[in-house]
């Protein structure tokens, strides 16, 4: 596998704001309190990167194919968040790839024990991809747009 999981740089900010392509998809991914366009100088105050860091899925050639992040909500518990891959590169695994890339960094760098996420209801293929990464739906954490999921580590 040539691709591999770097903290982000200044850099990338560029093209991971190219990837949103309106406001609603900004509000999806981003949460409502990031505005469209997501000029890349804001990028790193928009996402507060500063308290929770983010993560690029590099391919051999270091060009960016995915963004995301993940924080400790308690102790024992990381929260994957903003996962994103580019819109030239879906289709292709790199979603997978990103989300264990992300989860092995959580579980092996900052001792996490549980992984959880939340995800848009209708986003069938990315609930398909965490249902078979092992993550479980939380139904009385969840609300009627968003599913909250939770995986133990394995």
């Amino acid at each position: 596998m040539s691709e591999h999981l770097q903290p982000v740089q200044s850099s990338h900010y560029a093209t991971i704001a190219s990837w949103l392509d309106s406001a609603a998809s900004t509000q999806r991914w981003a949460g409502p309190g990031v505005a469209f366009p997501l000029a890349p100088d804001c990028l790193a105050h928009a996402l507060e990167l500063e308290i929770r860091p983010g993560w690029v899925l590099l391919d051999a050639h270091d060009n960016c194919l995915g963004f995301g992040q993940y924080w400790l909500t308690e102790a024992d518990t990381a929260h994957l968040g903003r996962i994103i891959v580019s819109p030239q590169a879906r289709g292709r695994g790199l979603g997978r790839v990103l989300v264990q890339s992300l989860s092995r960094q959580a579980l092996q760098v900052d001792g996490a024990r549980r992984l959880t996420l939340r995800v848009y209801r209708d986003n069938a293929a990315a609930v398909a991809l965490y249902r078979n990464l092992g993550f479980v739906a939380v139904e009385q954490e969840s609300t009627a747009e968003l599913l909250f999921m939770a995986c133990p580590a394995a």
